[in-house]
C-alpha cells in the first residue's frame, strides 16, 4: 500500500517517528507537518521526517488523504473539531492519543458523514520529548490499539490498521473503554508509581541510587504537562488502579509487620513469575531476532 498525502499535526516524538517510518519504508508521496513551533518544523524538515512544514492547518489538511493528530491529549479534541471542517471528502482522520474514551466520543459526535475517523494508540514512546528523539523504528514490534466504532467506514478502518502494520506494529482492536481500563493498569499507573517513588525518597539519598532506582523510575522523567492531561482524561480508571496497588502495598506492609516471611516470599515469587513470563520471553525473542 502507498499513501499519497499524509498530514501529521504535531511532529514531535510520535508524530516525527511516524514521518520517519513512512519515509524509510517509502509509504507516502508527501508528508506535511503542522506545528505552531517553528523550531519543531525546522528540526523535522532537517531530519527528513516531513516534506513540508507549515503553521497553518487550513493549507495542510485540505488535500490530505490521512490526517494524523499527534498532539498532546488535551489538544486532540479541539484540533479535531477544527480539522474536520477543512478535510476533503473521503479523507481519514486518526489520532495517537494515550487515552481513547473521551477522545473517540467527542470526535465521533463532530465527524462529518463524508469523513472517516479511526481512533488509534501506538503503545510506544520515550520519557524524552521532541522530534529530535524520533526514530523510524520506534513502532517495530510495538502494539497499536485501534478502536473501531459503529461509525467507522470499513475501508478506513482497514487503511489505518494496514498503515500501522506497515510501520511495524502489531494491531489489536479494543473498545475505547477497554483501552482506557487496560492502559490505566499497564501504562498510567506505572508512571504515577515512578513519580511517587522518586518523591518518597529523600532528595539527599537520590545520589546513592543505582540502576535499580534509575530503571524503576525512568518514566518519571516524562513531560509533566502531558501526563497530567492523561491522568485527567482517565481519572476514574487510574483511581481504581491505585486502589488495587494500595491493597498490594498493604499486604506487603502487613507481612513485614507480622514478620511473615513465608507470605512475603510467595508475593515476591509470584511477581517474578508474572513478569518473567511476559518480559523475559520477549527479551529472548528480541535477542534472537538481532542474531538472525
Amino acid at each position: 500500500m502507498h499513501f499519497e498525502t499524509i498530514c501529521i499535526i504535531g511532529p514531535g516524538l510520535i508524530g516525527g517517528s511516524i514521518g520517519l517510518a513512512l519515509k524509510k519504508r517509502n509509504l507516502a508521496r508527501t508528508i506535511i507537518g503542522v506545528s505552531q513551533r517553528a523550531s519543531s518544523l525546522e528540526k523535522a524538515l532537517k531530519m527528513n521526517a516531513i516534506d513540508i512544514g507549515v503553521s497553518c492547518i487550513d493549507k495542510a489538511v485540505k488535500d490530505a488523504d490521512i490526517v494524523i493528530l499527534a498532539t498532546s491529549v488535551n489538544q486532540i479534541i479541539k484540533t479535531a473539531k477544527e480539522v474536520i471542517q477543512l478535510m476533503k471528502s473521503n479523507a481519514i482522520l486518526t489520532d495517537v492519543g494515550s487515552t481513547k474514551n473521551c477522545i473517540v466520543e467527542q470526535i465521533t459526535q463532530n465527524i462529518r458523514s463524508d469523513v472517516a475517523f479511526v481512533g488509534a494508540h501506538p503503545i510506544a514512546g520515550s520519557e524524552k520529548k521532541g522530534v529530535e528523539f524520533a526514530s523510524p523504528d520506534l513502532f517495530e514490534g510495538c502494539t497499536c490499539v485501534v478502536t473501531p466504532s459503529q461509525l467507522n467506514h470499513t475501508s478506513a478502518l482497514d487503511t489505518i490498521s494496514c498503515l500501522w502494520k506497515l510501520l511495524g506494529a502489531k494491531v489489536i482492536y479494543l473498545t475505547p473503554e477497554q483501552h482506557d481500563k487496560i492502559l490505566a493498569d499497564v501504562s498510567h499507573l506505572p508512571h504515577l508509581v515512578a513519580s511517587c517513588l522518586i518523591n518518597a525518597v529523600k532528595k539527599e539519598y537520590l545520589s546513592y541510587g543505582a540502576s535499580g532506582l534509575r530503571d524503576t523510575t525512568r518514566v518519571a522523567s516524562g513531560d509533566p504537562e502531558l501526563w497530567v492531561d492523561i491522568f485527567d482524561q482517565n481519572r476514574e480508571n487510574i483511581i481504581q488502579s491505585i486502589d488495587q496497588l494500595m491493597v498490594e502495598l498493604t499486604g506487603f506492609k502487613n507481612d513485614l509487620l507480622h514478620k511473615d516471611n513465608t507470605t512475603l516470599l510467595n508475593r515476591l515469587r509470584m511477581a517474578k513469575v508474572s513478569r518473567d513470563s511476559v518480559f523475559h520471553n520477549n527479551s529472548i525473542h528480541q535477542k534472537n531476532q538481532i542474531k538472525e
